[in-house]
C-alpha cells in the first residue's frame, strides 16, 4: 500500500514538472506574442492615425476642388452667354465677292441676314480672327457670307482651304477693340496710299529733272537729243576761229608794222642819196625829197 502511493507520488511529480514547464513555455510565449500583438497595435493605431488626417485633408481638398469646379463652371457658363454658340465650317473666300464660301447652311442652322464672326482656325485648333461677315446667300449645305468691312488683299490667299469658326455673338470689350483696329488699319493704309502717291509724283519729278538733266548735258557736250555738237564744242570751235582770226590779225599787224619800217628805211635811203646828187644844196635836197605827213 505504501508503495502504491509513493509510485503515485512520484507521477505527480513528474507531471508537475511537466506542467511547470509548458507553463513556463507558454508564459514566454504569450509574453512574446504580447508584445507584438502591442508593437502591431500601436502600428495599426498611428496607420489609422495618419489614415484620419489624410482623409481629413482629402476632404479638405475635395471641398476646394469642388469650389474651383463650381467657379469654373460658373465662368464657363457666363463666358458662353457672352460668346454665344458657334459653328465650324470648311470654306474657301472668294476674292472676287470679297465673301467666304462655306459647305454649310440651314441644315446646321445658319439663317439668312445673320452676321457672323469668322475666326480661322489652324492644325492645333488656335483661332485667328479674319472680321466680320454677313450671310447673303443660304442654301441648305452652302452659304456665302459677304465681307462687312474692307478687305486687304496681302490677307486674302491666307484665307483659302481653312476651317472657320462663326460665331453670332462675342463680347462687347472684343467687337470695340477690333472696330478700332480696323479704324486705325485703314488710316494706316490711307496714309500708305498718300506716301505711295507721293513717292510717285517724287520718282516722276526725278525722271523729269534727269531729262532735263541729259538734254542739257547734250546741248553742252552733244551726242543726245538729235544734238551732234553740244555748246561746249561750239565755243571751243568759235575760240579756235578767233584765236585764228587775232593770229591773222596780229600777223597783218606785223606785216604792216615790218611794211612802215621798210618804208622808211627807203626813205632814208632815198634822202641819203638825194643829198648825195650834184648842184643841190643838202637843206634842200632833204626838203625836196621829204615826205608828207
Amino acid at each position: 500500500m505504501i508503495k502504491v502511493i509513493s509510485e503515485r507520488d512520484d507521477s505527480m511529480h513528474i507531471v508537475g514538472k511537466i506542467l511547470i514547464l509548458m507553463l513556463a513555455v507558454s508564459a514566454a510565449f504569450g509574453f512574446i506574442i504580447g508584445a507584438r500583438l502591442v508593437n502591431t497595435r500601436a502600428t495599426y493605431m498611428k496607420q489609422l492615425q495618419d489614415a484620419k488626417a489624410n482623409d481629413e485633408k482629402s476632404a479638405e481638398k475635395l471641398a476646394a476642388a469642388r469650389q474651383s469646379f463650381e467657379d469654373a463652371r460658373a465662368n464657363l457658363e457666363r463666358e458662353m452667354l457672352r460668346w454665344d454658340r458657334y459653328y465650324t465650317v470648311k470654306g474657301v473666300f472668294d476674292a472676287t465677292n470679297n465673301a467666304i464660301v462655306a459647305n454649310a447652311g440651314t441644315t446646321l442652322g445658319i439663317q439668312p441676314k445673320t452676321e457672323f464672326y469668322a475666326f480661322q482656325l489652324d492644325a492645333g485648333g488656335a483661332s485667328t480672327y479674319v472680321g466680320s461677315f454677313n450671310a447673303a446667300e443660304v442654301a441648305k449645305t452652302e452659304s456665302g457670307l459677304k465681307a462687312t468691312f474692307p478687305v486687304r488683299a496681302e490677307d486674302v490667299p491666307s484665307w483659302n482651304g481653312q476651317n472657320f469658326r462663326l460665331r453670332t455673338t462675342i463680347p462687347s470689350s472684343f467687337v470695340k477693340r477690333i472696330v478700332d483696329l480696323q479704324t486705325e488699319l485703314l488710316n494706316r493704309d490711307e496714309l500708305l496710299k498718300k506716301q505711295e502717291k507721293n513717292l510717285s509724283t517724287q520718282g516722276e519729278l526725278v525722271a523729269t529733272a534727269r531729262d532735263q538733266r541729259d538734254t542739257r548735258v547734250a546741248e553742252l557736250l552733244g551726242g543726245g537729243a538729235g544734238i551732234t555738237t553740244g555748246l561746249v564744242a561750239d565755243i571751243n570751235k568759235a575760240d579756235d576761229t578767233r584765236n585764228a582770226s587775232l593770229q591773222r590779225v596780229d600777223d597783218l599787224r606785223r606785216k604792216i608794222f615790218d611794211a612802215k619800217a621798210r618804208v622808211k628805211d627807203l626813205i632814208q635811203e632815198n634822202n641819203n642819196l638825194a643829198a648825195g646828187l650834184p648842184g643841190q644844196p643838202p637843206k634842200q635836197q632833204a626838203e625836196a625829197v621829204q615826205p608828207r605827213s
